[in-house]
């Protein structure tokens, strides 16, 4: 019933957003005699209106100019998106509609109110989108800038300044939280959060919501013991986790699996840890090494990193594979993206993964890193006041994205119906064999000069295909994360007449793959108009011969971990209504099937007398890879959770001092002195609470030395303080006589000793109390993240370990948030000290 709902609500949002996308058609044909200086001033003045009706006249002005500029007209349905976004919500259009023209529209409107911000896969779409829609944003009188890895913060700041921005995911995440470690207004790159556009959603939503994103700096373990660390864990045995059918209570009650290895890889979850006799071993390799002085040591959270690390390693020597997970170049490991098979250039693996793959492939090992800031993607985009996306595939995600981020899916239609053939999978037991029908197969399609694209699920695999591809004599091209560069090239051409193209599943998304070829990447650079022709004409036949042919055919090498990701490679064919057909060939021995009902289906094939080389078609093969893929899923949506649950643990304390922060950043230099003098009563009654429990309870238990020390460390004299509490005692322990004693004092101090920073005292006072607050939140995480670390175990106390987590954190976050006027002064004082003694040095040389 809830389904049924559901759709009708959805068919209805459908139904109004045609409805609204053939009033904006008709506006917009209206316009075709205003010159464009005309349309363009109209556009500018909609600025601030926000009803629905000056939307519509802004939609159909943008319409007419992306017609003038571009040559490109947007259909009805692509109007139908732009509506949707524009309403913060998710469309979901088939690939090769046009949604770069699409995100057009809803980008120009918002950019034209405040900015707009517009996030994408990589730097290379960012860039091509951006330079692409330029004439009509400028036509506009907006502009549009973008990011990409390479940029310097200068180039950066640039680009925010512009009414519209392309990025990354990262490279928006990251800046923001750069933004919260500058040390002036003026290094501020990123200016609002108002309205952000996602391309391929569920890519960004979905795949790079696995794991928080984390800003680093150098951490402190050496170097140079990860390569010791690994060379002793690849020396240890190892066994594959068997399949445990016990309930929970069995499990506790009995606790014994049987395991004689040092250590345990459970394939199914990506996890590898080591057994009792494994952690023994360990303990004394540690011994020996001197790296710990007992066996308790290594279980203090103080040497908690080394423990991440022996896990670290154990991860890379089992369960990460070159050319599949990273590959080599430039004595760098480069992270490839399971989901889109993409290099992730710049991106690092934490708790020392990256570190121990560094060591397991004799590359140059980076320390690894401390945490400078973290933020869950969906707790990112939460700071937006409106979100909206676009993607080919969200429909089956569209549960899990409203949960995460709040935002609802809708189903545009093609403009074109689809009349693609999807063949039945084929499955056979081995792998052997299905990479001898692919062959076959493609050997057969080819000779008809229908272009074929094959998806393979790793690089490893693209790359044996194409050895199969070149000892028969077979021309094809490559795409994979190695050839990342020319991707746009190579994709763009894959519906040639003949064409063969082997690619991972990156399938160059957000390319095109247009039958018959796209022209505009065969003319070269200097063509004169007549060559433009002449190529334009020869696409336009080989189109005609290519559709004559069947269109393009997708062979997939193997089912990936989501329904999703079939779609995305099957969708690469029947674009705008052209012919095309997609074929899946699994073998039992990939890796879903492997390790999510494999065992089952062999049991089955070996019943019906099959061979390693015969394949099938079955209705209940297609069953058991549904079961398995939901599985898998089922597995990543519990991380993707897991992990926005801890983070938003986090979020709200960040927010706190992210805001304390900022209000410091954008504090008047010349007020300064008195900002850090007004801080002083706080960090006196925050030390009485301490050390003298604010005047509660018995004198004979404070801590008087204590309060002595720390005054001292700061430069004050012990005998006034020993005056001050003399005084306090005479007054019967009066603390508030004592608290205005302490703060008068230390003002007058403070005020005195840093008229000796002169013309620099209030910048370094800034700089200080900043100081001061990064200190608080660099341990807010390392802390929190010592806390994570161990929190499962609290379950074995009847604990539920979410709960505890929160209550634990935020008793962190009280502590270090109270902590921070003092610790402000302790900076402040450091910088005066610091001060004196170059003073003292300066005289000394004079008095020699």
């Amino acid at each position: 019933m809830i389904k049924q709902l559901d759709n009708y609500l959805l068919g209805r949002s459908v139904r109004k957003y045609r409805a609204e996308a053939q009033i904006i058609q008709h506006h917009s044909l209206s316009l075709g005699g205003v010159p464009d200086g005309s349309l363009a001033n109209s556009f500018q003045n909609l600025r601030g209106r926000t009803d629905r009706e000056a939307m519509q006249v802004g939609f159909a002005i943008i319409v007419e100019m992306a017609d003038r500029t571009l040559g490109k007209r947007p259909y009805e349905v692509q109007i139908m998106g732009a509506l949707a976004m524009a309403d913060g919500r998710i469309a979901e259009m088939a690939t090769g509609e046009g949604k770069t023209l699409t995100a057009a529209l809803p980008l120009a409107w918002n950019g034209l109110q405040t900015r707009a911000h517009a996030m994408t896969v990589n730097d290379f779409l960012a860039r091509r989108d951006a330079q692409q829609l330029d004439p009509l944003f400028e036509a506009l009188g907006l502009t549009v800038g973008y990011l990409q890895d390479n940029f310097g913060r200068e180039s950066r700041q640039i680009a925010y300044q512009c009414s519209i921005v392309y990025g990354t995911p990262s490279q928006f995440v990251f800046d923001y939280l750069r933004d919260h470690i500058v040390h002036r207004h003026a290094q501020l790159m990123q200016q609002g959060r108002n309205f952000l556009l996602v391309d391929e959603a569920d890519s960004i939503f979905i795949d790079e919501a696995r794991t928080p994103m984390v800003l680093s700096g150098d951490g402190a373990l050496d170097p140079s013991l990860w390569t010791d660390l690994y060379a002793f864990v690849s020396s240890l045995t190892h066994e594959d986790m068997r399949e445990d059918k016990r309930t929970q209570l069995e499990k506790i009650l009995v606790d014994n699996h049987g395991y004689e290895s040092h250590l345990i890889v459970d394939r199914t979850k990506s996890s590898a840890f080591f057994s009792e006799s494994g952690i023994t071993v360990a303990e004394d390799y540690l011994l020996d090494k001197g790296v710990i002085a007992t066996r308790d040591e290594i279980w203090q959270p103080s040497r908690s990193h080394i423990w991440r690390a022996l896990n670290a390693c154990a991860k890379a020597a089992h369960l990460f594979v070159r050319d599949r997970d990273y590959i080599i170049a430039d004595d760098k490991a480069i992270i490839v993206d399971q989901e889109t098979g993409r290099l992730s250039h710049g991106k690092r693996w934490n708790d020392g993964l990256h570190q121990a793959v560094e060591a397991k492939e004799s590359l140059s090992i980076k320390p690894e890193s401390e945490e400078l800031g973290r933020i869950a993607l969906s707790n990112y985009v939460s700071l937006y006041s409106s979100v909206g996306g676009m993607t080919g595939t969200a429909m089956t995600e569209a549960k899990e994205i409203h949960d995460l981020y709040g935002l609802t899916t809708v189903p545009i239609p093609t403009h074109r119906p689809r009349i693609r053939v999807d063949h039945p999978d084929i499955v056979f037991m081995t792998q052997e064999g299905k990479w001898r029908k692919i062959v076959e197969d493609v050997k057969t399609i080819h000779a008809t000069g229908q272009p074929i694209l094959i998806g393979t699920g790793s690089i490893s695999d693209s790359e044996q295909l194409s050895a199969r591809f070149e000892s028969l004599g077979i021309d094809h091209q490559v795409l994979n994360a190695k050839q990342d560069e020319h991707e746009a090239m190579i994709v763009a051409q894959a519906g040639r007449l003949g064409a063969i193209t082997i690619a991972t599943n990156m399938a160059g998304r957000g390319t095109d793959i247009i039958l018959g070829g796209n022209p505009e990447l065969m003319v070269e650079e200097e063509a004169d108009e007549e060559s433009i022709a002449r190529v334009e004409e020869a696409c336009r036949n080989e189109r005609q011969a290519v559709m004559e042919a069947g269109g393009l055919f997708v062979m997939g090498c193997e089912r990936g971990d989501s329904r999703r990701i079939d779609l995305q490679l099957s969708g690469r064919a029947g674009r705008q209504g052209d012919p095309g057909a997609s074929r899946f060939y699994i073998a039992l021995d990939d890796p879903l099937l492997k390790n999510y009902g494999g065992d089952a289906l062999k049991r089955f094939f070996l019943a019906l007398g099959l061979g390693e080389h015969d394949g099938v078609e079955h209705s209940m093969i297609n069953s058991s890879i549904a079961k398995a893929q939901a599985k898998k899923q089922a597995i990543h949506m519990t991380s993707r959770k897991e992990g926005l649950k801890q983070d938003s643990v986090i979020d709200k304390p960040r927010h706190v001092f992210f805001q304390l922060r900022d209000e410091l950043l954008a504090e008047d230099p010349a007020t300064i002195f008195d900002f850090a003098s007004n801080k002083v009563e706080q960090a006196v009654e925050r030390m009485l609470c301490i050390y003298l429990n604010s005047g509660k309870g018995f004198p004979e238990t404070w801590n008087k030395a204590g309060l002595r020390d720390k005054l001292v460390g700061w430069g004050l004299s012990g005998d006034w303080f020993d005056g001050m509490y003399a005084d306090f005692e005479n007054d019967h322990y009066k603390i508030q006589g004592l608290k205005d004693q302490l703060v008068n004092w230390i003002q007058f101090d403070l005020r005195a000793r840093s008229s000796q920073l002169q013309d620099k005292r209030d910048a370094m006072i800034h700089s200080s109390l900043l100081h001061a607050i990064d200190t608080q939140w660099k341990a807010m995480l390392e802390e929190a993240d010592h806390i994570r670390a161990g929190i499962h175990l609290r379950a074995y106390a009847q604990e539920k370990p979410d709960l505890s987590f929160q209550k634990e954190v935020f008793r962190l976050f009280k502590a270090l948030y109270f902590d921070i006027p003092v610790v402000m002064i302790d900076y402040v004082y450091a910088c005066v000290s610091h001060r004196e003694s170059q003073l003292d040095q300066v005289e000394d040389t004079a008095a020699a």
